[in-house]
């Protein structure tokens, strides 16, 4: 089988490598602002890097700086949510900080690894996080977050995230997950992007684009007994679950991003695939149908 990642990962580890410098600025968006709903965001691309033959961390943020105020305070909050900041009166102070700390537990992990091998691993330890704009209509602006690095073992780690945020009420559109040890599932709570997360209909519709993401990989259309053998936490292909982390709003629809391991193994990347809104919009709840209708 050929193994495909994601493309929202993809992008997520050559988008943070063109950082260089440590606080380097620059408009991202070039935009008006001005105070109403639709406005244009403006952001300030933050990007910190510090490296050596040990380490390397990069940390790259696009920070809204002007537009509907509404917004701005909604988007700098996933931020620090995000970067696990709780107070922040300087951002560029803040994410400076958040790059040390994850180069310094970076560094020590590295020297604790060559100790106990004794010897030079000759490998760089690495942590890479990029929370940027991705999309932007006249309701909404989507972000994504990807991080991704190696801190030793057979392959790397990464993750590939984002949150759709209404311009009209500054909300997240999307919903928080639980997991659960006993059952090895997700629990979702605090949702307001689906009308529910367990209807038939929109059962119907995962599966359909789980089964495309699959049928790429395996260049044809594969049955559902096929889709059985390859998924992994997933008993039954008919319920299989909304992603750990929200599906996010693109021009084309709603787009759907599973983990590495979430629902098959390793080798198949991050099953992904678009829902248009035609589609998906009767399961939407009022809250979130309002941004592409």
């Amino acid at each position: 089988m050929t193994i495909a990642m994601a493309a929202a990962l993809t992008a997520c580890g050559h988008r943070a490598s063109t950082d260089s410098g440590v606080d380097a600025d620059s408009v991202s968006i070039d935009s008006t602002a001005v105070a109403n709903e639709t406005a244009l965001l403006k952001t300030d691309s933050i990007g910190i890097e510090l490296t050596d033959t040990m380490v390397e961390v990069r940390v790259s943020v696009d920070w809204p700086v002007a537009g509907n105020d509404t917004l701005l305070q909604g988007i700098r909050q996933y931020i620090l949510k995000q970067l696990g900041i709780k107070k922040c009166t300087d951002i560029k102070a803040e994410i400076k900080k958040v790059a040390k700390t994850q180069y310094h537990e970076l560094k020590t992990q590295w020297q604790e690894d060559r100790e106990c091998r004794g010897e030079d691993m000759g490998m760089i330890y690495s942590s890479y996080q990029r929370i940027s704009v991705d999309e932007e209509s006249d309701t909404y602006v989507t972000y994504s977050y990807c991080t991704e690095g190696f801190t030793g073992g057979a392959h790397g780690y990464a993750t590939a995230t984002g949150i759709t945020i209404s311009k009209a009420t500054g909300k997240e559109i999307g919903y928080e997950s639980e997991y659960n040890a006993n059952t090895m599932t997700f629990s979702i709570k605090h949702q307001n992007l689906f009308r529910s997360t367990k209807s038939a209909g929109l059962y119907k519709l995962i599966k359909e684009g789980v089964k495309d993401y699959f049928s790429d990989l395996e260049d044809h259309r594969i049955s559902d007994e096929e889709l059985a053998d390859v998924l992994q936490n997933v008993p039954d292909v008919n319920h299989i679950p909304v992603p750990q982390f929200p599906p996010t709003f693109t021009k084309n629809g709603l787009v759907f991003l599973y983990q590495q391991y979430e629902i098959g193994p390793y080798a198949v990347g991050m099953p992904n695939f678009c829902i248009p809104y035609k589609k998906v919009l009767p399961y939407l709840t009022e809250e979130a149908a309002a941004l592409v209708e």
